[in-house]
């Protein structure tokens, strides 16, 4: 297979470095995800670069062939996770810009290749084949591998690489696999819920993890990757409302009801769990990402669903704080044995 060259095609553009300041700084020169895929587009082989440039609609991101990722990727964090990951502990931009600049682009090659891999995984899309087929395994490798080499390129360290990619590709294969179990069977409790979400989309803050380690501070690193853990728990409980109608057709059951609450419930476990994530990221001094989830929590707090609004509270109450709990004191629990546990047993 024919990778082509990485470094025969254009680096992002550089970035200039902003002063402290208490939300993360707007860097106008910073990459988007959209200038990343073009960047990784021009560098495909010439036959793998007509379906790269329509992935976006093929897996159902787009409403048109020629979408693009942002139109996808919005929030913020989501984007740029890195960047908040590089506060320092006075505030400022602890990277200069070409040490964040590989991190960055990791962070967004990873979501091309992972998107792709939990499509196909889910069954909501085939991969095509023939001369003109999508390609979607071998697009998906190739993001892999550029992955890998932006995080060595951001590290220094191919080893640590490779152990990173291979631990979040276990644990997306665990928790999309348990993920699968526990709808089939129905239920499952809210600590198994987040190991699941934790599992699944761990992969997320990968190039970030790889950037805390290589600055050698332990301790903010667990704060950073808890909160962002509380955050994408948050999310998920989001998305699952959305999606439980697809869920029950796909699947045998939504999150909702395999939780044992009520669609308004979960909406209203969202933001109870980013307003902790805010306090933990304050507590390890990333005040950038306290800041943007805090403003993120009030925007969604008002949110409501019909039914009934006193035993939605408090069953979100019950629910966000075990999972709260199982995100920052269950260290890092496997899903596919809690999950198998839990379909045998369902209360």
């Amino acid at each position: 297979m024919t990778c082509g060259d990485p470094a025969a095609a254009s680096r992002p553009p550089s970035r200039t470095r902003p002063s402290p300041d208490p939300t993360a700084p707007l860097l106008a020169g910073a990459p988007g995800f959209d200038e990343t895929y073009r960047w990784l587009v021009d560098g495909l082989p010439r036959r793998l670069r007509g379906p790269a440039q329509r992935l976006p609609w093929r897996l159902g991101l787009t409403k048109s062939p020629d979408g693009r990722w942002g139109e996808f990727v919005r929030l913020h964090p989501n984007r740029e996770l890195p960047l908040y990951a590089a506060q320092a502990p006075g505030g400022e931009l602890g990277l200069t810009d070409g040490e964040l600049g590989p991190f960055l682009r990791a962070h967004h090659l990873g979501a091309f290749a992972w998107l792709v891999r939990d499509r196909l995984e889910d069954g909501q899309i085939a991969d095509g084949k023939g001369e003109d087929g999508d390609h979607l395994l071998e697009l998906a490798e190739i993001f892999e591998q550029r992955w890998r080499e932006a995080i060595t390129d951001g590290t220094g360290n191919a080893a640590l690489a490779e152990a990173l990619f291979r631990r979040a590709t276990a644990r997306w294969q665990r928790g999309t696999r348990a993920e699968q179990r526990v709808l089939a069977a129905g239920s499952m409790r809210a600590p198994i819920y987040a190991v699941i979400v934790r599992e699944k989309l761990g992969w997320i803050a990968a190039p970030s993890q790889a950037l805390l380690q290589v600055r050698g501070d332990p301790a903010r690193m667990t704060a950073f990757l808890q909160a962002h853990d509380l955050y994408l728990a948050g999310l998920q409980a989001l998305d699952d409302v959305i999606d439980a109608e697809e869920d029950r057709a796909l699947r045998g059951a939504d999150v909702p009801s395999a939780l044992g609450c009520s669609a308004g419930a979960l909406v209203r476990v969202a933001p109870k769990l980013l307003r902790r994530a805010a306090a933990t990221a304050e507590a390890g001094a990333f005040t950038w990402f306290a800041t943007w989830l805090g403003a993120f929590a009030g925007a969604i707090s008002s949110w409501r669903m019909p039914g009934d609004p006193l035993g939605d509270e408090l069953d979100s109450i019950g629910i966000a704080g075990e999972i709260e709990d199982a995100i920052l004191g269950g260290g890092d629990v496997r899903a596919a044995g809690v999950a198998v546990t839990r379909a045998a047993a369902p209360a």
